[in-house]
């Protein structure tokens, strides 16, 4: 009987340590001990074409400690012609750079790309590339994009 209870309790203290180092210490670590940027809020989404930046959107992201996620909709596309697009965003920050990978919010896998942004010193703009497959050109594209913070 003493064995019995010896491996149900080495059962039972393997699955919390489990719990504890896969779930519970890193969601901890993320929202509490995180002392790092803030990238939280509504973001405009600036495009840079012909040496001007256009308005074509917006982000929203939402911070958890490191966990960056978030949703926005583009009121243009690329050839300048209105459009009405969600996207989807999960990824990470450290540091002062932010990595997004982004989801059409029509479908897994319909169009997909990511997001590469370094926070300027202001904690206002975020200047990075955007990566993703341009079916036009049928080949990955790199563009530069501008978030600037909708200030409130």
């Amino acid at each position: 009987m003493d064995f019995i209870a010896g491996v149900a309790t080495s059962i039972v203290a393997a699955l919390f340590i489990y719990i504890f180092t896969s779930y519970l210490w890193p969601t901890f670590k993320n929202s509490v001990l995180y002392k790092g940027v803030r990238v939280d809020g509504t973001w405009e989404i600036l495009e840079s074409r012909g040496g001007t930046q256009k308005f074509v959107g917006k982000i929203r992201l939402n911070q958890t400690g490191s966990v960056v996620c978030g949703e926005s909709a583009r009121s243009k596309a690329r050839d300048g012609k209105k459009s009405n697009r969600q996207f989807l965003y999960t990824g990470s920050i450290h540091a002062n750079q932010v990595t997004l990978l982004f989801e059409d919010k029509k479908g897994v896998g319909f169009d997909v790309g990511s997001y590469l942004f370094i926070v300027q010193n202001d904690g206002n703009t975020m200047i990075g590339m955007a990566t993703f497959h341009g079916k036009s050109e049928n080949r990955i594209v790199s563009e530069p994009r501008i978030l600037r913070k909708v200030l409130n």
